[in-house]
Parts: C-alpha cells; sequence; structure tokens
C-alpha cells in the first residue's frame, strides 16, 4: 500500500533527473565535449591504423607467427583434398537406407 502524502516522489525524481541529464548532455556535445569527441576520433584512427600495420607485419611469411599461419593454411589444404578425396571414393558404396516402416506403426 502507498502512502498518500509520498506516492509520487519516485516519479518526480525521474522526470527531473532526466531533464537535468538531457540539458548535460547537450551542453557538453555542442562545448568542450565537441573538442573531446574530435580528439577521440583521431587518437582512435591513430591507433587502428598502427594495429592494422602491426597486424601485416605478423603475417609477413619471415615472422614466426607468419610461419605458423602459413603452415597452418597449408595443413588445412592438405586435409581438405583428403576429405574431398576420400568422399569421392566412398560414394561409390550404395547408401545406406532406412528401414520400411509398417503401415500400422507410428512415428
Amino acid at each position: 500500500m502507498a502512502s498518500e502524502d509520498g506516492g509520487g516522489g519516485f516519479g518526480w525524481g525521474l522526470v527531473v533527473g532526466g531533464v537535468i541529464g538531457f540539458v548535460a548532455g547537450a551542453y557538453l556535445a555542442s562545448g568542450p565535449g565537441r573538442d573531446q569527441v574530435d580528439t577521440l576520433r583521431t587518437r582512435t584512427i591513430e591507433l587502428s591504423s598502427g594495429a592494422a600495420q602491426k597486424a601485416r607485419g605478423a603475417v609477413n611469411p619471415g615472422h614466426p607467427i607468419g610461419r605458423a599461419i602459413q603452415e597452418g593454411i597449408t595443413a588445412a589444404k592438405r586435409r581438405r583434398v583428403e576429405l574431398e578425396s576420400e568422399g569421392r571414393m566412398g560414394s561409390a558404396a550404395p547408401a545406406p537406407t532406412a528401414p520400411a516402416m509398417d503401415a500400422g506403426e507410428e512415428t
């Protein structure tokens, strides 16, 4: 049971908090926040391009990680060829069939 004298306090607090948050967000987005966003965007682009260059360097076949990646790719291709050739040879045998069901059986 809610008391008659304080039942709407939460709702008003929620509304007032939302308005204050909206005003603060609008101020930060148009004022000093705009510079922060631009700085953050520039920094993110710098970091992402640097990380991309490091990744390209690691994939280089002269790098230990690059050699491991190339060996993995080679092994995967070799295994794929093996599986494909087994699939062709195995397809010559007739495929197993499911047992026939009687008309009175339920599934």
